[in-house]
């Protein structure tokens, strides 16, 4: 005979099963979103090395020492150097129209290898003071925009370079046949030359001086001629007015003006008599304190292929064009210069300063949420896959 209370047991057992079992997420849902999570830590592997490297900066001592073997293994290193910016060539950086500017720049000395990214926030002042930089040191080339601020740099940024006298013309004596030269600039950087760049060659004119004397105290240009041509100068050259710097002494132009508006001068190119220059120079500077007295240059600017070195160390030949060659004495050669585009070499590096490992600390959390997600997601597939 059948016991009802097992009957009941029996058919509340079997209440729900016809009911389909729910079934879980498809595999390939599983798959697609462990392997997302896996790779966004992945993406974000220098961050999280960053943030986990020590916070006290490694000191590479001055930018100028140092070459790509000593760089070699630093990258996404907390570091420490000193070098000298170059603020001719300094780019600021508005980001998406913040209005927050930053400045990026390259240090001298390092042949364009080293730039720095400065923040807008200001800097302790010995940091300024000494030009020493501190924080993270990345590679150009694993910045996400790297191309394009190449592509900026050697299409619309340029450098003036001053070469020494003495170096310019070893360079010339030792170019190849190509014409092309390559010269170490005041700063330490090599600078290619081609046959065709341009150079200007600044020569000193020893018996000549350049006097400004200040339409304010001399209204009239023949008032200024007397002024010079009494005290026994010849007037070799009239350079017109001529809005130069301000004197040292000069008084401020107002009291919210920190610096004077440059006077207006009546400037001339002056030789005198050798045994009359000094006591002539002395009277004029004492009739005002905007009178300009400076060394006489005149700037030449040639090709490359225009100039070749002289016989003295240091001395010059120049052939401006079809014209005849004029030889420049060491002594009067007193600047070198050009302007070259900035271009940045394949083993450049980036430091971007105020950068600090533990500032990326929320990047460590954010990986092991994204490492657990993805664990859960193969956990959850595996047991399907027992069932």
């Amino acid at each position: 005979m059948t016991d009802p209370a097992q009957t009941r047991a029996a058919g509340d057992a079997d209440e729900f099963a016809h009911i389909p079992r729910a079934r879980g997420r498809h595999p390939v849902v599983a798959v697609a979103g462990a392997l997302l999570a896996f790779f966004l830590v992945f993406h974000e592997r220098r961050d999280l090395r960053y943030a986990l490297s020590s916070e006290t900066p490694l000191d590479l001592g001055r930018a100028s020492a140092l070459n790509e073997r000593a760089l070699a293994g630093l990258e996404n290193r907390y570091v420490r150097l000193a070098g000298t910016p170059d603020r001719e060539s300094a780019l600021q950086i508005d980001t998406k129209g913040s209005w927050v500017f930053t400045q990026l720049f390259r240090v001298l000395g390092t042949g364009d290898r080293l730039f720095v990214h400065r923040p807008p926030s200001p800097l302790p002042a010995a940091m300024a003071e000494s030009d020493a930089f501190q924080g993270r040191l990345i590679r150009v080339d694993d910045l996400s925009f790297a191309n394009a601020i190449r592509r900026y740099f050697a299409t619309t940024v340029s450098a003036t370079h001053f070469f020494a006298p003495e170096a310019f013309a070893r360079a010339l004596g030792s170019r190849g046949t190509a014409g092309t030269l390559t010269v170490p600039d005041l700063s330490g950087d090599p600078v290619a030359l081609a046959a065709a760049s341009v150079v200007a060659v600044e020569v000193a004119e020893p018996d000549q001086v350049r006097i400004g004397l200040p339409r304010a105290r001399f209204a009239t240009e023949t008032e200024a001629r007397a002024a010079i041509t009494s005290r026994g100068g010849q007037i070799v050259q009239v350079l017109g007015e001529v809005r130069g710097h301000p004197a040292p002494n000069a008084p401020e132009a107002g009291a919210l003006s920190a610096t004077p508006e440059p006077p207006l001068r009546w400037t001339y190119v002056v030789r005198f008599p050798a045994d009359a220059r000094q006591p002539a120079l002395d009277a004029l500077g004492n009739l005002d304190h905007d009178v300009e007295i400076r060394d006489a240059r005149q700037a030449v600017q040639l090709r490359v292929d225009e100039i070749t070195p002289s016989g003295a160390a240091g001395g010059l030949t120049l052939r401006p064009g079809q014209g005849p060659a004029r030889e420049i004495a060491p002594a009067a050669v007193a600047a070198i210069h050009t302007i070259e585009p900035v271009v940045i070499p394949p083993d450049a590096y980036l430091l971007v300063e105020g950068d600090h490992p533990r500032q990326h600390l929320p990047t460590v959390l954010i990986a092991a949420i994204l490492v657990m997600f993805g664990v859960v997601n193969l956990v959850g597939l595996g047991r399907e896959f027992r069932r």
